[in-house]
C-alpha cells in the first residue's frame, strides 16, 4: 500500500488502539460490499474496502512489532468477556468472505485467545488453502469445545468426508481428481455457499437470505 493506513481510516498516527478500531469498524460497514449491493458505485466502494482491511492489518503488524513510530503495542486491545478480540475477529470473517483466506489467517495468527470460533474460522480459511489436515483439526477443535454447534459440526463433516473421498481415489490427487493444492473450497459448491452464509450470519451479517 502506497497510502499512509492512517490517512486510509481517517485518524491521526497518535490515535489509540480504540479509536482505531472504531474508525475500521465505521469504514467497513460503510464500505462493505452487502451494504453497496444496489449502489452504481459498487466496484469502488469494494476496492475502498479492501483498502481499508489492508490499512488496519498494516498499522496492526507494526504496532505489534513495535516498528517505526507506531509503539503502542499488540497486546493493549480490549477482549470481550469471552476472551476474543471482536475487531480482530470480525477482520478475519471480512477476509474469508472477500476470498482473501492467506490474508485471514495471518490475522488469526495474531491473535493470542483462540476458542470455538477462532478454530472453525482457521478451519475454513486452510481448507479454502489447501491445508486439509490442518482445516480438519481446527475444526474438531471447535467441535469439541463447542459440540452443539451445528456450524462447526458441519464443517467437520464435510471435511470428513473430503477426507475420504481423497483417500478412496487411486490416483492420489483428491477427489474428482484435483490436484492436492487446489484452493477452490470444498469442492462442494453448495456447501461452500451455506458455510459463508452461516459465517456471515455469526458475526451478524447474512450473505444469503434465502438460507
Amino acid at each position: 500500500m502506497t497510502k499512509n493506513p492512517y490517512d486510509v481510516l481517517g485518524v491521526p498516527q497518535n490515535a489509540s488502539d480504540d479509536e482505531i478500531k472504531k474508525a475500521y469498524r465505521d469504514l467497513t460497514r460503510k464500505y462493505h460490499p452487502d451494504a453497496n449491493v444496489n449502489n452504481p458505485l459498487a466496484d469502488l466502494a469494494e476496492e475502498k474496502f479492501k483498502e481499508v482491511q489492508e490499512a488496519y492489518d498494516m498499522i496492526m503488524k507494526e504496532r505489534e512489532h513495535g516498528s517505526g513510530s507506531y509503539n503502542y503495542g499488540y497486546g493493549n486491545y480490549q477482549q470481550s468477556s469471552s476472551g476474543t478480540n471482536d475487531v480482530e475477529m470480525q477482520a478475519a470473517v471480512n477476509f474469508i468472505n472477500n476470498r482473501r483466506f492467506r490474508d485471514a489467517l495471518n490475522v488469526l495468527n495474531r491473535m493470542p485467545s483462540r476458542n470455538s470460533q477462532w478454530y472453525y474460522l482457521s478451519g475454513i480459511a486452510n481448507m479454502n488453502m489447501g491445508n486439509n489436515v490442518l482445516a480438519r483439526e481446527h475444526a474438531a477443535q471447535a467441535v469439541n469445545m463447542e459440540p452443539h454447534n451445528p456450524q462447526y459440526q458441519q464443517l467437520l463433516n464435510q471435511l470428513n468426508w473430503t477426507s475420504r473421498q481423497y483417500q478412496s481415489n487411486p490416483y492420489g490427487k483428491g477427489y474428482g481428481g484435483a490436484p492436492n493444492n487446489s484452493t477452490c473450497g470444498t469442492g462442494n459448491l453448495c456447501c461452500d455457499l451455506w458455510i459463508m452464509d452461516s459465517l456471515c450470519e455469526c458475526m451478524g451479517g447474512d450473505l444469503c437470505a434465502c438460507m
